[in-house]
């Protein structure tokens, strides 16, 4: 999706959730029309296999408030605790 002028973003980051459920919320997002989807790279300096290799994710879209947006980011914020917006 290219961005508009009126196009909204946000962050949204799951603390310590594992690379594979980030790919799997950011296929669940880009099903919802009008919404873009960019996985966002750790960007401390030290690594460990214990945390995420994925920061948060970007999402973009016009408007930025479907029913279905939020309901993905609800069921996966009962499954692995509350996400926090960047």
């Amino acid at each position: 999706m290219n961005q508009t002028k009126n196009d909204q973003q946000e962050i949204i980051s799951y603390p310590d959730l594992p690379l594979a459920i980030y790919l799997e919320i950011a296929a669940h997002l880009e099903q919802v029309d009008g919404l873009s989807v960019e996985l966002l790279s750790e960007d401390r300096p030290d690594f460990a296999y214990q945390r995420s290799q994925i920061k948060g994710f970007k999402i973009q879209g016009d408007p930025l408030d479907p029913p279905l947006l939020k309901s993905i980011l609800d069921y996966y914020n009962q499954l692995y605790g509350s996400y926090k917006q960047l």
